[in-house]
This record gives structure tokens, C-alpha cells and sequence, in this order.
């Protein structure tokens, strides 16, 4: 499981000072590229990177992301067949701002469904997935 780190900006808000709901999923997408350089994988192919592609996104929303808040973003990713699933828990210290879920699949130039890298397969099966979040 990755656990990664950011500070809220400005431009992230409102004028009521508060994270608009479209930041969050960019929240997710800084996390799971964080995650694929933490395991190797920051010399990807142009390929290799828009090839996968998101197919199904959730975001629960439990409570507002503020200006000046620090944000932390645990992941838990898991293969299930061709799909990447890929979990998000967004929170600081003992509040949870959001709980999100991604699921990818690689595809080729025609939009044809790829097999999974095998590396990329190998990897997650190492990984700890908790529980369901959602």
C-alpha cells in the first residue's frame, strides 16, 4: 500500500476556500503515478502510459478538502483479470475527506482490451489489499 502527500493549493478552490469536486480524481491520478515510479515503473513507454486507460471511477465524498489542508492519499491496487482496481482512501490525520475507486485496463491503438504486463501483474500480487473501502 502507497501512502502519499500533498498540500492543498489555491487554485484547487473556491472562493469559499474549498477543494472543487473535480480535484479529487486528480488527487487519485497523482497517487497512482506516484505508486507506478515507487515500483519502477517511471521509465513507461508512451505506449505503456496511454494505454492504460481509466474505465470506471467513484468517488465518495464524506466531508470538504480545504485550502491550507495536508492531504494524505493511501492506495491499494489489486489485477482482477485485465482490470487494474485500483482504491483511495483521502484523508488527514483522523478525518476522511473522501473514499475513491479507479479501474483501468490496458488497451492498443484500436481499442482492443491488452493482457495486463506480466510485470505489472507480478508486482500486484505482492501487494496487501485490506478490505474494500467502498
Amino acid at each position: 500500500m502507497l501512502s502519499y502527500k500533498r498540500r492543498i493549493h489555491v487554485y484547487e478552490t473556491d472562493l469559499m476556500g474549498i477543494v472543487h469536486h473535480s480535484n479529487y480524481l486528480r488527487f487519485c491520478e497523482e497517487a497512482r503515478v506516484e505508486w507506478f515510479r515507487a515500483n519502477g515503473f517511471d521509465t513507461l513507454t508512451q505506449d505503456e502510459i496511454f494505454g492504460l486507460v481509466v474505465v470506471e471511477t467513484r468517488v465518495q465524498h464524506k466531508r470538504a478538502i480545504r485550502y491550507f489542508d495536508s492531504l494524505q492519499i493511501d492506495l491499494q491496487i489489486k489485477s482482477q483479470g485485465a482490470k487494474i482496481m485500483i482504491q483511495y482512501r483521502l484523508y488527514q490525520e483522523d478525518k476522511i475527506f473522501a473514499l475513491a475507486e479507479t479501474i483501468h485496463c490496458r488497451i492498443d491503438q484500436n481499442f482492443k482490451v491488452l493482457r495486463l504486463d506480466q510485470k505489472v501483474t507480478q508486482l500486484m500480487e505482492k501487494e496487501k489489499w485490506t478490505e474494500t473501502w467502498l
